[in-house]
């Protein structure tokens, strides 16, 4: 059983980093084409990703609102499995890709493509390996708890599985919680540095 849901879980991390990358790809390129046509509208979702970013303030503040921050996005995707629609948990991971390829493109627009691979190294990916892993092991759990969901609304048995229900929470509390934390620690402390390293 555990090594069904590590295989689980580990399929779930491969596709979700295919999805990201490609969403992340896909969304970098509308969103130079974008400037083109519809610079106004770029700007606008620009400052709408900025009003939701918390304030620049000393490393351990920032650490609380990004912390704060992240969690709340993993726990909504949990919530969202129990609206008993398949796939809807995916939502907010699809948001949250699309708005790197968003951050990416503004970068390409305004610099160059070695800026925003330089960015994106050096102020993404350190944190983000282990943030974006954390939100697609939610992913998988809130699959498991929707299928759940959907069963016993829509099954005419009615069973109802508390220690699968118990299992999926406790994974949320043992995997997902203090990923999204080392990945805040990151995103806080180390992330500034790097990004003043690379000259930004």
């Amino acid at each position: 059983m555990i090594k069904e849901k590590q295989k689980i879980l580990q399929q779930y991390l491969k596709w979700g980093w295919l999805a990201f990358i490609v969403i992340t790809v896909v969304f970098t390129l509308l969103t130079i084409q974008l400037q083109h046509q519809q610079p106004q509208l770029v700007r606008q979702l620009l400052i709408e990703i900025k009003q939701m970013l918390p304030p620049s303030r000393n490393n351990i503040q920032l650490f609380g609102a990004i912390l704060l921050n992240n969690e709340k996005v993993a726990l909504m995707i949990l919530l969202l499995a129990l609206i008993p629609i398949p796939g809807i948990y995916w939502l907010t991971f699809l948001a949250t890709s699309s708005s790197v390829g968003l951050v990416l493109g503004l970068t390409v627009k305004n610099g160059s493509w070695f800026l925003a691979v330089k960015a994106f190294v050096l102020g993404i990916l350190p944190h983000g390996i282990i943030e974006m892993s954390a939100l697609l092991i939610a992913v998988a759990l809130a699959a498991q708890l929707n299928q759940q969901w959907r069963r016993f609304l829509f099954s005419k048995k009615h069973t109802h599985n508390n220690t699968s229900l118990k299992s999926i929470l406790l994974q949320y509390v043992i995997l997902v919680v203090p990923l999204i934390a080392i990945a805040a620690v990151i995103e806080s402390f180390i992330t500034p540095l790097l990004m003043k390293w690379g000259g930004f």
